[in-house]
């Protein structure tokens, strides 16, 4: 018998934070970039809740959050892990009764932790998009007010952009914006989530 642990591998995708979002845009080109086009701007969502204060400080909470969960599944995930070994090792001398009883108890324990994980997973995810919609909104004005300013046309995802010339890039004056209208966050854990009652 083996037993896998169900960790906090953080269901937060491969966007494991917030900060992990900046790192998916693309590397730059390094080239001097030619005149800028009217009406044409980029932009990046990803970097603005990355690098705005605000960012920076949800990107340390949620570390601390997932840093508190993974101790606290830590113990129960390694004593199944050795409990799981130690009743393989005896297979061969217990009764298969008894050994089928044992597997079933240590089956009933990983599950329970499964699900203890599970639950704590949805309370990183949600707690980690209360950050994103909390910088979202702060950011829509500024983004709204440059939009304007710039007399955009279109705006391009500045993540797939190989080179651009900065004075079309909105981000760092929308982070500047942000910046001033949410200095922090201050994340709670989500509380977890109560199953909802059947419906008669």
């Amino acid at each position: 018998m083996s037993f896998t642990p169900f960790t906090p591998a953080m269901v937060l995708g491969g966007a494991a934070m917030l900060a992990a979002l900046a790192s998916g845009a693309a590397a730059q080109v390094v080239a001097a970039p030619g005149a800028p086009l009217a009406g044409v701007c980029v932009y990046s969502e990803e970097l603005v809740l990355s690098q705005s204060q605000a960012g920076v400080a949800a990107n340390q909470q949620l570390a601390r959050f997932q840093q508190s969960v993974s101790a606290e599944l830590k113990p129960a995930n390694d004593a199944l892990i050795n409990d799981a070994k130690a009743l393989e090792a005896r297979k061969a001398t217990t009764p298969a009764a008894q050994y089928q009883q044992s597997a079933s108890d240590l089956q009933r324990r990983a599950q329970a932790q499964d699900a203890l994980a599970r639950t704590r997973n949805d309370q990183l995810v949600r707690t980690r998009d209360e950050a994103v919609r909390q910088i979202g909104t702060a950011a829509l004005p500024g983004l709204n007010a440059s939009l304007t300013a710039h007399r955009c046309s279109i705006v391009i995802d500045k993540g797939r952009v190989y080179s651009v010339n900065a004075a079309m890039d909105l981000t760092p004056e929308v982070i500047q914006k942000v910046n001033a209208a949410l200095p922090t966050v201050n994340l709670q854990l989500a509380a977890p989530q109560q199953p909802q009652a059947p419906r008669q």
